[in-house]
């Protein structure tokens, strides 16, 4: 009688190993440079294709993985006030209201992401990944960097006197799960 109970547990332990779930990625996108360019200078948000096969679906998760650095202007020189994806905590915070995309302060020059149905969620520090979950079919993804209202012409990505060192880049990655 043990034997039989002892082989029946060993077998549900088996199916159980085997019917995992299988991370399967569908698309490692690299943003182009200009398109970070025309989000970081905009008062507003840019699409981010998600060119996949068969489009994206709801339970879908997208990575986003943020780094480099990306000067805000404001200053005498070019690279006076620079910062990560993630944003910085200035010396003096603006006022909520002045902000262009989202009144939250903790999101204060930083590189916004957002989904149709989801509101805006800033870059993780360099080597942490951002993962949203897609709520419905055929979602879009947008980002943006939340900055003044009115300053955003004098932004670049990238820091030094020509905007040519470190500069911001974006990689994007549409993750499926699938049930084995």
């Amino acid at each position: 009688m043990r034997t039989a109970a002892g082989f029946v547990l060993v077998l549900l332990l088996a199916v159980a190993a085997v019917a995992a779930d299988v991370e399967s990625r569908r698309l490692t996108h690299y943003v182009p440079q200009d398109l970070l360019e025309t989000a970081v200078r905009k008062e507003g948000w840019t699409e981010i294709p998600l060119d996949v096969k068969g489009g994206v679906l709801k339970g879908d998760r997208i990575r986003v993985w943020a780094g480099g650095s990306i000067d805000r202007g404001n200053g005498d020189q070019p690279g006076q006030y620079v910062g990560g994806p993630a944003g910085e905590t200035p010396a003096a915070p603006p006022a909520a209201a002045e902000l262009a995309l989202s009144a939250d302060p903790n999101h204060a020059y930083a590189l916004l992401l957002k989904t149709d149905s989801s509101g805006p969620t800033k870059c993780l520090p360099p080597g942490k990944p951002l993962e949203i979950t897609v709520t419905k079919d055929k979602e879009r993804l947008w980002a943006g960097f939340n900055d003044k209202r009115g300053r955003y012409q004098d932004n670049h990505i990238g820091r030094g006197r020509r905007h040519e060192l470190d500069p911001l880049w974006l990689r994007v990655e549409v993750v499926r799960m699938i049930v084995d």
